[in-house]
C-alpha cells in the first residue's frame, strides 16, 4: 500500500469562491489538485480572465486539475428544470474538451440525473463512445452514482463498468453517496481498484433528512465528523489499492457562511487528521 495519498479539492466544497479564490484557497491549505465545474470556468472567462490566465493561476498555487464535473448532458433524460443538476445539463460534452484542452484533467464525471428514453444497450453504446472520445482529450471517464438515480449505488455502477467493458471508464466513488444508498465500509475494502476512476471524500450525519437532495446539497459533513467512520473507510479504500486522488467534497451551508481560505483549511485539516488515523501519512 502506497503511503502518500493526493488530495484534492471539489469546487463544490466552495461555492462561496470564484475562479481565482478557488485556486488560492486550495494551495495555500496544501491541497495539490481541485475539481471544475463547467459553472466556475464560464464565470472566470465573464469576470474577465482568459483560458491562460486561469492555466497560470493554477500553476501560481501548484494545482492541477483532477476532475471536470458533472457531464450530466451525454444521456436524453427528461430533466426537471428544478433539479439542482439542470444548470450543469446546458454544458455539452465540446464544453468539457475545451476546458480540458486549456486546463487538463485526469477525469470526466458523469451523472444521470432524471429518467431516458434510450434503452441499456443505447446507455451502453454512448458510453462506449464517449469513452472513446474523451480518450483523445487525454480524460478518463468516470461515473458517479446517486441514491435517487437508475445508477443508485455502488453495486449498480460496478454492474454498468462491467457492461461497458471499455479500459477508459471506471467509477467516482462519492463516500457520502455510498453510505445514503446503503453501502459499507466492507464493500469499499473489496472493490477492485482498477475499476475505480475517483473518490470524493466526505462524512455523513447519523440521521439522514427527510430531503436526500437538500442534505446532499447542504448537509455533508467533514471528514471524520459524522457516522460514516472516514478512517476505516480511507484504510478501506487505500487498503484495496486505490490510489486515484481522494477529493473532498463537502456541500455544506456552515463551510459557505466561512472565508474561502478558512473553509479550504479545515477540509484539509479534517481529511489530514483522518489519514493519521488510519496510521497513514499524507
Amino acid at each position: 500500500m502506497s503511503t502518500s495519498t493526493p488530495l484534492g479539492l471539489c469546487c463544490g466544497s466552495l461555492v462561496q469562491a470564484d475562479f481565482r479564490g478557488l485556486a488560492e484557497a486550495a494551495g495555500s491549505a496544501g491541497f495539490q489538485s481541485i475539481s471544475l465545474w463547467p459553472t466556475l470556468y464560464q464565470g472566470g472567462l465573464d469576470s474577465g480572465l482568459s483560458a491562460q490566465d486561469m492555466r497560470n493561476i493554477l500553476d501560481d498555487n501548484g494545482l492541477y486539475i483532477s476532475e471536470l464535473d458533472p457531464l450530466s448532458s451525454w444521456l436524453p433524460t427528461d430533466l426537471d428544470p428544478n433539479d439542482m443538476a439542470a444548470v450543469f445539463h446546458a454544458f455539452t460534452e465540446d464544453d468539457f474538451y475545451r476546458i480540458a484542452d486549456t486546463l487538463g484533467g485526469l477525469t470526466l464525471n458523469i451523472i444521470q440525473q432524471g429518467k431516458t428514453s434510450a434503452s441499456d444497450e443505447q446507455r451502453l453504446d454512448l458510453i462506449r463512445a464517449l469513452c472513446d472520445r474523451a480518450h483523445s482529450h487525454q480524460l478518463k471517464v468516470s461515473v458517479e452514482f446517486l441514491p435517487w438515480s437508475d445508477i443508485g449505488s455502488l453495486n449498480q455502477a460496478q454492474a454498468l463498468v462491467a457492461s461497458v467493458a471499455h479500459p477508459n471508464f471506471g467509477i467516482n466513488i462519492d463516500t457520502w453517496h455510498h453510505f445514503r444508498s446503503g453501502g459499507t465500509v466492507e464493500q469499499l475494502s473489496q472493490v477492485d481498484p482498477a475499476t475505480i476512476a475517483a473518490v470524493q471524500f466526505n462524512d455523513v450525519a447519523a440521521q439522514p433528512w427527510d430531503s436526500l437532495l437538500e442534505e446532499t446539497s447542504m448537509g455533508r459533513l467533514l471528514p471524520g465528523k459524522g457516522c460514516s467512520d472516514s478512517a476505516a473507510v480511507y484504510s478501506a479504500l487505500r487498503g484495496a489499492g486505490v490510489g486515484v486522488p481522494y477529493n473532498i467534497e463537502v456541500f455544506s451551508a456552515e463551510l459557505m457562511a466561512l472565508p474561502a481560505a478558512e473553509a479550504a483549511r479545515q477540509l484539509a485539516q479534517s481529511m489530514n487528521q483522518v489519514i493519521q488515523q488510519a496510521g497513514q501519512v499524507g
